[in-house]
């Protein structure tokens, strides 16, 4: 479907009953084919569905989800159309995505209120600050950077979609308590604010690599600030980046089930700008530096893995940085993993950078978190 269609869900009156029907009328026909299909299955299986008081709980559907997956080739076909139907006539997401603009998606925990969200982030912040006491002490400085929502940086996409109010505030309380307890801290707000063009992918909750990029300079510079690395000109070598323009799709696209959808069924693969970056060596080629130690090493989430975050870091810096971030590591996943490993027991590098999401700011806590605050308040990394 083009990013030129407009369609309102609030207006569509009947129309919003069409997806449900005409997925109903699909199993129907499918479940009449499914039974005179299914020669192989047994019997125990279907009479494990058969109580009334399990269909009416829904237990019944799941397992008959769960039959039509395992014996019904045309299941996930017709799950396709399901979804093709969805999205064309009520762009319908799923619940893990919300739509914006166009062409424009949203991860809708970005925009999700959390009981006892202050004291969450109050109570990570006490972790940071911990942390960063206790690698002063062995002469790692540490020093944060708090990546904007993508519903904050490109709210002009939003289009009606609403962003709680309480969360203007969010990003700059967290950060003004870890300033008052001295813990350095690098506010990427403002230099993506203030960098033209689009600065997330369309379809993807990550930012691009302009977005990456801004935020890479202004954490080389704050490093050079700080007399944490030497003074370069914040340019990349002359060839040192390649770029070329291709279709990208989003992770967003893949959540809500839209990206196996046929081109005319489906959102519009974005064209981005993806380069490939030179890794930068010391003169030694050594990639921890003199005498065995990192000079930078950085830990976070899958932020730091996408739009060439650290490599632009570490062209920008002019040295090499040990990327140490995880994919779905959350707030702890990386620091934790890293700091207790043998790795950063032998060799603690100078500086660590911590990449941090605004949005999971005040998530509900998890097992491995609360076990890390008690050794932290142990004085254990």
């Amino acid at each position: 479907m083009s990013e030129s269609f407009s369609f309102d869900a609030k207006k569509a009156g009947a129309w919003r009953f069409v997806p449900a029907a005409a997925f109903a009328v699909m199993m129907v026909v499918g479940l009449g084919v499914t039974v005179s299909s299914l020669r192989d299955v047994s019997s125990a299986d279907w009479k494990e569905m058969a109580p009334w008081s399990r269909i009416i709980q829904g237990e019944s559907t799941s397992r008959f989800t769960s039959q039509l997956n395992t014996h019904f080739i045309w299941s996930k076909p017709f799950s396709k159309i399901q979804r093709a139907v969805d999205w064309n006539l009520a762009r319908d997401t799923g619940s893990a995505v919300t739509a914006g603009c166009s062409g424009w998606f949203f991860l809708t925990e970005e925009l999700t209120t959390f009981d006892g969200g202050e004291q969450n982030a109050n109570a990570r912040a006490y972790m940071v600050e911990q942390v960063a006491k206790q690698l002063q002490q062995r002469g790692v400085k540490l020093v944060m950077a708090v990546v904007p929502d993508k519903t904050r940086i490109e709210e002009a996409h939003l289009c009606g979609v609403h962003r709680p109010s309480a969360f203007a505030a969010r990003a700059e309380n967290w950060i003004n308590t870890l300033r008052s307890n001295q813990v350095e801290v690098i506010d990427l707000r403002a230099p993506l604010a203030s960098t033209q063009g689009e600065l997330y992918y369309r379809t993807d909750s990550h930012w691009n690599e302009t977005g990456a990029n801004a935020a890479a300079v202004a954490i080389a510079a704050r490093l050079q600030a700080l007399q944490l690395a030497e003074k370069t000109d914040l340019q990349p070598a002359p060839g040192s980046i390649k770029t070329v323009t291709a279709e990208r799709p989003g992770d967003l696209s893949h959540v809500s089930n839209l990206e196996g959808l046929p081109a005319l069924l489906r959102p519009a693969i974005e064209q981005v700008a993806t380069s490939t970056v030179a890794p930068v060596v010391n003169k030694s080629d050594d990639l921890f530096g003199d005498g065995g130690l990192p000079s930078v090493a950085l830990v976070g989430t899958s932020f730091s893995l996408r739009g060439n975050f650290v490599p632009f870091i570490s062209q920008h810096l002019g040295m090499p940085v040990a990327n140490l971030a995880k994919d779905g590591g959350d707030f702890d996943g990386a620091a934790m993993t890293y700091l207790q490993s043998k790795a950063f027991q032998q060799e603690p590098p100078k500086v660590l950078i911590w990449e941090v999401p605004e949005r999971m700011l005040q998530k509900p806590f998890k097992d491995t978190e609360r076990k890390w605050l008690d050794l932290l308040k142990k004085g254990q990394l």
